[in-house]
């Protein structure tokens, strides 16, 4: 099945964000400010290694990203991406269907995904910016690209070393045979190995297990108890999450109220 999407107008899309943000820099450097600069919630949680990559949403008129800290940065940094593309061009009519992404591939029946990977590789590794990158910084044909040239440009865009190479030969930057011998020299080293060559260091290939939530949940959580919609056991087991102590905010139960188990709000998507 071939999926009909505008390649160009994607680019375009994401390239128009770039300079919104004033990116001058070959890559992004910082997603997750640059998702709150533009009045997005984000949630950063460890759900655990291959139960979810993140979801999008809209929730009481807001759009929400949450990211699996749980995965490798790098993972998470292109999910944040992918959503971001979601929150773009599925959100946009105020659709509020929740887009969960369990797995993340160029090859899927999904325009709503297909749009939202190329987004992700347009807004991350523009095609311009590669190419200044690998003449003016690496020094390098296309045709010399190596291994290392690769995780060079991995640290610079923040993305994965397959992710690179991937896109590198869908815009026709290498040759299928090029794409090949950079996989098999990965499959046989390791990317840890070849970040340790270079003496580069390796958070891409980590998981961050960052747990960070926007301010309004703390005053969300506190304000339904302060108001006894909620007891204390929940307000604690909330906070609980953030490494926070509820114990100052404790007060005398003046109403009882069903406990919420707050593991509930993640119980769907595991």
């Amino acid at each position: 099945m071939v999926l009909r999407i505008d390649k160009t107008e994607i680019e375009a899309r994401a390239l128009k964000i770039r300079q919104e943000h004033n990116i001058q820099t070959y890559g992004v450097k910082d997603i997750f400010s640059l998702i709150e600069e533009k009045n997005i919630h984000l949630i950063r949680y460890p759900f655990g290694k291959d139960i979810l990559l993140g979801f999008s949403t809209m929730f009481e008129g807001k759009k929400v990203i949450v990211s699996n800290s749980s995965e490798i940065l790098s993972r998470e940094i292109f999910t944040i991406a992918h959503e971001l593309g979601h929150i773009i061009y599925d959100f946009e009519d105020n659709n509020h269907d929740l887009k969960v992404d369990l797995d993340i591939s160029e090859i899927n029946e999904d325009i709503s995904e297909a749009r939202a990977f190329h987004f992700a590789n347009c807004f991350l590794m523009p095609e311009e910016q590669l190419t200044k990158f690998i003449k003016f910084e690496l020094k390098k044909k296309h045709s010399e690209l190596t291994a290392f040239d690769i995780v060079r440009i991995q640290i610079e865009f923040n993305v994965s070393y397959n992710a690179i190479v991937k896109w590198l030969h869908e815009i026709g930057f290498i040759l299928p045979s090029h794409k090949s011998e950079l996989f098999n020299k990965k499959h046989q080293t390791t990317s840890a190995a070849l970040f340790r060559m270079i003496n580069a260091n390796d958070r891409l290939l980590l998981p961050s297990n960052t747990i960070k939530v926007p301010p309004k949940y703390y005053e969300y959580v506190i304000s339904n108890y302060e108001n006894n919609y909620i007891p204390f056991s929940s307000l604690q087991k909330a906070l609980e999450l953030l490494g926070k102590d509820a114990s100052e905010l404790k007060k005398d139960e003046l109403q009882q109220v069903e406990d919420i188990d707050i593991d509930d709000i993640f119980e769907e998507y595991q």
